[in-house]
């Protein structure tokens, strides 16, 4: 049988019971096992980031998820950025700049979901709204609590990029569950798709095969299951050419 590469991803912690679970979404995990590849969770357990070395081995691939807030003291915060910031995860994200930061000096593929986009933003030099809504003023809400699920809004894609090849379209209704944002990409990034309000939606790096972070969540749009496919098929392409 042929050996599947293992792309990394971390697990976000909750409590069930007054005890701590490390978990990590399973469309996430489906659709990693479903292109081929091996998932690989690390945990945010206490000593895990002494286990780097060993995870990193062998590393193919990052998938970036969801999870707290990333930590102002990562960028060059806005004095706003300490009053909207919720929980954090310190751990988490200490484990996370390292992979990224890994991954990027090899050269990896590297796909950044959500909270998973803005981490990678931050980790190349870009900067995030302590939250969005707020500091932004915006009518477009980037969150709806009474409809957590099935809230949509608009991006409008740019003309040539992979979300085009992917979608086959100039715009596209996304779901959304975030507070933070990105303020100021990262100079080496290129937007694709951006909010009414002009919030970076998706972005990628154009001189590598696949650095992609999108701010939606495509393995949670079934309504749109073509490109979401696509795009997840991209990641898995990229991640297998490593081998």
């Amino acid at each position: 049988m042929k050996s599947r590469p293992p792309v990394l991803v971390v697990t976000r912690r909750t409590t069930r019971k007054h005890k701590l679970i490390d978990y990590v979404g399973e469309l996430h995990l489906a659709l990693l096992l479903r292109l081929g590849l091996l998932p690989v969770m690390i945990p945010v357990a206490k000593g895990a980031d002494a286990c780097l070395a060993q995870y990193m081995a062998g590393m193919k691939g990052l998938l970036l998820v969801e999870g707290e807030d990333v930590e102002p003291i990562h960028y060059p915060a806005q004095p706003e950025n300490l009053m909207y910031v919720e929980a954090v995860h310190p751990l988490k994200d200490k484990i996370e700049f390292c992979l990224v930061r890994h991954a990027l000096r090899l050269r990896l593929p590297v796909l950044g979901i959500c909270r998973g986009s803005q981490l990678l933003n931050v980790a190349c030099g870009g900067t995030l709204y302590g939250d969005v809504q707020k500091e932004k003023g915006s009518p477009l809400h980037h969150i709806d609590h009474s409809h957590y699920d099935s809230y949509r809004h608009p991006i409008s894609i740019v003309p040539g990029s992979l979300l085009e090849k992917c979608y086959g379209r100039d715009t596209l209704r996304v779901n959304s569950y975030h507070h933070q944002g990105i303020r100021e990409l990262a100079p080496r990034f290129t937007p694709m798709a951006h909010a009414e309000d002009g919030l970076v939606e998706a972005f990628c790096d154009p001189r590598r095969e696949f650095v992609t972070g999108l701010q939606f969540h495509p393995e949670r749009m079934a309504e749109e299951p073509e490109g979401n496919w696509r795009i997840w098929k991209a990641f898995g392409s990229a991640v297998k050419n490593q081998v």
